[in-house]
């Protein structure tokens, strides 16, 4: 039985937009600081 590597992994798999996590999450836009387009600071 063969697994996928953790790299494999990650090459796969397909990135949504910060803001719209955010948004699903509840946290408003304004409270967000985009680190490019997946990754943000949340702030209080």
């Amino acid at each position: 039985m063969s697994f996928k590597t953790d790299i494999e992994i990650a090459r796969e798999a397909r990135k949504k937009p910060i803001m719209e996590i955010g948004d699903k999450l509840g946290i408003p836009a304004e409270h967000l600081l985009p680190y490019g387009h997946d990754k943000a600071k949340v702030s209080q």
